[in-house]
């Protein structure tokens, strides 16, 4: 929840909250009633001017509740038990499809932030989303492997090595809906339960985004810019790698990307987080959450 809070400080500061139509936050079923109740203080605190809007994962991915654990503990045993693991996750910002008004969508991890001005119609210039790109190996990284052998993918959607999207990302509602009908062809069974069940260490942005470019529709909704919309190079930290943090990895500037993925950020101590990510996007409040 540290995370969220420097989330919601980032946002506040920089991001045009009135093109916000929903705050979709999707709360693990055993974790629920603690995000909720913060959730609504957070609601408090901004005096409403977040669309905020709370969801169980049980809600998003119902195919949970009667899944065995078998998939994620013995296909990839790296994985947690089959409550709100990394698979999960992925399917739950691909079903948000369904619960969010409007065109497009954003999805954001807990420890995504917003590091310089930005609104709709920078993220979404002339009706297209703009989205990170650059070269990837489908056969090695895992995220395209996995995302081709799901969608069962012909050799000639990675044949020149380019690869789109990462964290976050944004999607078109009608593309996904899209997805959703072709893994439910191709599988002839639902397709959550399906992805719920063939797991192969994709994920939601190269599972999506590849079957963008097998259905020849990628340039339709998007745009590809490098770097465009997350910082790839300097804006992703561990908690081994606080000793290179640098002012130009929040402050607004030249470079390109909003947001950052401040990975590795939601294991380090509050004391940290305090000193060295907060004070970034203070507004005068000091006061925590």
């Amino acid at each position: 929840l540290q995370a969220f809070d420097i989330q919601l400080m980032s946002l506040k500061k920089n991001f045009k909250l009135e093109d916000l139509s929903v705050f979709l936050i999707v709360a693990s079923p055993e974790d629920f009633t603690t995000v909720d109740a913060h959730v609504r203080k957070c609601n408090e605190k901004y005096e409403g001017t977040f669309p905020f809007r709370v969801v169980s994962a049980s809600a998003i991915v119902p195919e949970q509740e009667y899944m065995t654990k078998h998939s994620e503990t013995e296909v990839a045993p790296y994985y947690k038990e089959h409550h709100f693991g990394y698979i999960t996750r992925m399917i739950a910002k691909l079903s948000a499809f369904e619960w969010i008004p409007g065109e497009f969508y954003l999805a954001l991890d807990a420890d995504v932030m917003c590091v310089k001005p930005t609104s709709y119609a920078t993220l979404i210039p002339h009706g297209k989303a703009i989205t990170n790109f650059g070269k990837g190996k489908y056969d090695t990284a895992y995220q395209w492997k996995g995302a081709k052998h799901v969608l069962d993918a012909p050799k000639s959607m990675h044949a020149d090595q380019t690869v789109y999207g990462g964290v976050p990302s944004i999607y078109h509602r009608m593309a996904v809906n899209k997805l959703k009908t072709y893994l439910e062809i191709i599988y002839q069974q639902p397709w959550r339960y399906s992805l719920l069940r063939y797991l192969y260490g994709w994920s939601d942005y190269s599972l999506y985004f590849s079957f963008l470019k097998i259905a020849g529709i990628f340039d339709k909704h998007h745009s590809a810019v490098r770097d465009g919309l997350f910082r790839s190079q300097d804006g992703r930290i561990g908690s081994d790698e606080l000793q290179k943090w640098g002012e130009s990895n929040l402050t607004p500037s030249q470079d390109p990307g909003y947001f950052v993925h401040l990975n590795g950020m939601i294991e380090l101590p509050v004391s940290e987080v305090n000193s060295k990510i907060r004070p970034y996007f203070e507004l005068g409040d000091k006061t925590s959450i």
